[in-house]
């Protein structure tokens, strides 16, 4: 079997595979973390951190993040025209 016919046959598969095992690992990373915390501080205390965690991801970091990309473009990527 060549290369070609291995890569047809199997190829999106391995790829796949590859794919979902980072996939889970970045998952089983998350949901760890977010069990740790919520043993070591409790339900209700590590739910509350947890929550609030979420709530500055999605708000004030997001915008922190945008600014710094606008900043990024600013300087590193030329829009004039070419000559």
């Amino acid at each position: 079997m060549d290369f070609d016919l291995f890569m047809e046959r199997y190829g999106y598969k391995i790829l796949f595979g590859i794919f979902g095992i980072v996939l889970l690992t970045i998952l089983g990373v998350l949901a760890f973390s977010a069990y740790s915390i919520l043993r070591l501080y409790g339900l209700f205390a590590g739910g509350l951190f947890l929550l609030l965690l979420v709530v500055y991801a999605l708000t004030v970091k997001r915008r922190v993040m945008d600014a710094q990309a606008q900043a990024h473009a600013k300087y590193f990527y030329d829009d004039r025209p070419r000559r």
